[in-house]
């Protein structure tokens, strides 16, 4: 009897206008496809559409979508709808608040409860018949954005389905946090203990991790965006420097479920005076997102450029609409300030001195195990003195930080490699699961595009 290929499912909340979180399943995908060509691949994503254009593979959505909801929304920073004077009026009343409240939270019941069940469904058939659920990046285990039953919820809901269809999950290379809530933490710990392979991207993830209880085997490497196939090409030795800078909407109180508006504001104003000094000092100077939401801290930057000199020339903003354009986007040039995890990824990936603004701890761990701690700044410490003062004191060792970027990326690709084997030694398939494939993609059988 004819053994059927092994069916490989990739699960993340990727597939979002965020190059970076695309960048773990693209690097999976072009790894896995090397070592296991007769394995066949399915992806569970946030916009099944999405990922379907972008790695022609058949994909399904991670989470219920709404009528419409195929793609995703691009944040807007136009300011809130007036309230009416009738609105107004009745949210003056207690008791009709109550009521209206209640109203709204049975009828989100009554819709949500059958959508519900009915996704579940769907998502147990759609996963019958995949022999390894690989579960990387994208935050998987978090609850920062969408409490208790946004992430940790479905990351549960998901390992369930796994066992129901007799699915071997793996996670790989994920990071971990912020957890608000002990019950987040609990939930996720249960579901590792339960996974026939766990990587963290970091020590700072595994590390929260065994503080919400889980203590079952693993170990930690890094994120698969650093195995991306890109070659690494040495900088130019010109005085006038080309500079990346990525900004970030981090604390925007539009946005971030912290806000901040006197840390935005000096993070604003900060990014703004750097760039106004390096474009006055003669430098070439851009703005780039690895999101798409990254375009409007840009504006905002630029807006404080235009207001302190309005003469000055503003710099662009660059969205690369691909992973293979935001690398080359990185490489092109001689010095990178970022804010995104990934952005600064990309900076190591591409051997690129990265000054790297740091708004979470994972930021700067990645920095201090590349050996370049020096050059991170917290968000919460950034003024416009302290970063121009880190911009200079990075500017002034840029060619021995490259040279060490460089032996750094061959040491993390060899890791990494090693973990690739591990995880293809996972794919094991039984005789009595053949009859169960269902997925023949009528696109041609391609994955780990980097287009």
């Amino acid at each position: 009897m004819t053994q059927a290929a092994p069916v490989i499912g990739v699960w993340g909340h990727f597939a979002d206008a965020n190059l970076g979180d695309d960048a773990c399943p693209t690097a999976l995908l072009q790894h896995l496809r090397q070592l296991i060509p007769t394995a066949r691949f399915v992806l569970f994503c946030r916009f099944p559409a999405v990922a379907q254009a972008t790695w022609a593979l058949p994909a399904y959505p991670v989470r219920p979508l709404s009528p419409g909801a195929d793609v995703p929304r691009l944040p807007n920073a136009s300011p809130p709808r007036a309230v009416t004077r009738w609105r107004r009026y009745a949210r003056g009343i207690p008791l009709l608040r109550v009521v209206v409240r209640t109203i709204r939270v049975v009828v989100a019941w009554g819709r949500a409860v059958p959508a519900e069940l009915r996704f579940a469904w769907q998502s147990y058939r759609s996963l019958r018949g995949v022999d390894l659920l690989v579960v990387t990046g994208s935050n998987p285990l978090f609850d920062f954005f969408g409490g208790f039953w946004g992430y940790p919820f479905r990351t549960w809901q998901w390992a369930r389905l796994a066992r129901l269809t007799g699915t071997r999950v793996a996670f790989v290379s994920v990071g971990a946090g912020p957890i608000v809530s002990a019950r987040s933490g609990r939930l996720l710990a249960r579901v590792l203990r339960r996974a026939a392979y766990v990587s963290f991207r970091d020590e700072g993830s595994r590390r929260l991790m065994r503080e919400h209880g889980f203590e079952g085997p693993d170990h930690v490497c890094p994120d698969l965006a650093h195995s991306l196939p890109f070659d690494v090409r040495p900088g130019t030795r010109s005085e006038r420097l080309r500079v990346g800078i990525n900004p970030m909407i981090v604390h925007n109180p539009e946005f971030w479920p912290v806000a901040s508006r006197e840390l935005h504001g000096r993070y604003v104003e900060s990014l703004a005076a750097l760039a106004s000094t390096l474009i006055t000092s003669g430098h070439d100077v851009f703005f780039y997102g690895t999101q798409a939401a990254d375009q409007v801290s840009a504006q905002e930057v630029q807006l404080a450029m235009r207001a302190a000199a309005p003469a000055l020339q503003l710099p662009p903003f660059v969205m690369p609409a691909s992973i293979n354009q935001l690398f080359e986007l990185c490489a092109s040039a001689d010095l990178l300030v970022t804010t995104r995890f990934h952005g600064a990824i990309f900076g190591i990936r591409a051997a690129r001195p990265t000054l790297a603004i740091c708004y979470q701890w994972k930021t700067r761990e990645v920095l201090e195990v590349a050996g370049q701690g020096a050059h991170a700044i917290d968000f919460e410490h950034v003024t416009p003195e302290r970063l121009r003062a880190a911009f200079d004191h990075l500017c002034a060792e840029r060619h021995r930080v490259e040279t060490d970027l460089r032996r750094h990326v061959t040491d993390l690709r060899a890791r990494l490699d090693r973990q690739y084997d591990q995880v293809a030694g996972l794919v094991q398939r039984d005789a009595h699961r053949a009859s169960f494939v269902r997925y023949q993609s009528q696109k041609p059988d391609v994955a780990g595009s980097l287009s």
